[in-house]
């Protein structure tokens, strides 16, 4: 039996629906720093970044940088957004502290962090469906608002890339996001999801079909292919 098969789905991969389109829903919402339109615009070059010619030559290059030209774009966001967007989805394990901070020069510490967490997001209930061989869920309807741009209280230089939460109550992959309070709370749902379909994560033993040890096996295993920090 393979997961692609409707058995096997309804046992692995439904009980993750809910999370899911909870989630999916809200990547519309109108966030801190981005309206809804600007995300949702922000979901669509994800996508694109797969198609684009520009990522797959850099892929191929010994360093990206070397590879000059502009991305195959679908929305009117900000070259330096688009870039964000395309080379987070596509080539994330080669992304520099030098190229972030000019990013961040363009278009503000804030901005990237909200955008970068909702990539991320994104990425992880869109290859869920690609790994079941499922169709990719229809990006959600943009909603209104404007962005407030309230900076939390308590962030601050913790020696990453971008600002943080001084107090470390949480582990630092929990903590990237710190910035965006609302984005970041749509991480840990999908997280929270993923590892233990609840409240459980904290846990070293729980009763699932997997255990815990097989959990972090596997969720090391994915982050070292993808390269990831922690």
């Amino acid at each position: 039996m393979t997961l692609t098969e409707p058995e096997t789905y309804i046992e692995l991969g439904a009980p993750l629906t809910d999370a899911h389109d909870s989630v999916w829903q809200r990547l519309g919402q109108c966030g801190t720093w981005w309206t809804g339109e600007q995300r949702v615009a922000a979901m669509a070059e994800v996508r694109q970044a797969l198609r684009c010619a520009l990522c797959n030559e850099r892929l191929e290059a010994l360093s990206p940088m070397m590879v000059a030209g502009e991305h195959d774009s679908v929305s009117e966001l900000a070259p330096e957004a688009v870039d964000l967007i395309h080379r987070l989805t596509t080539d994330p394990g080669r992304l520099s502290k030098e190229w972030a901070l000019l990013v961040i020069e363009s278009i503000g510490e804030e901005a990237y962090v909200e955008l970068s967490t909702l990539v991320c997001v994104q990425y992880v209930v869109d290859s869920f469906a690609r790994s079941l061989g499922l169709p990719l869920r229809e990006l959600p309807e943009p909603q209104f608002g404007e962005p407030d741009k309230v900076r939390p209280e308590g962030v601050g230089d913790v020696g990453a890339w971008v600002s943080q939460t001084i107090e470390k109550s949480l582990a630092n992959v929990s903590r990237a996001g710190s910035l965006v309070p609302e984005t970041e709370a749509l991480w840990r749902e999908i997280v929270q999801a993923h590892y233990s379909r609840g409240p459980q994560f904290a846990e070293l033993v729980w009763d699932r079909a997997l255990s815990r040890p097989q959990v972090e096996l596997l969720a090391s295993t994915v982050s070292a292919l993808n390269e990831c920090f922690y």
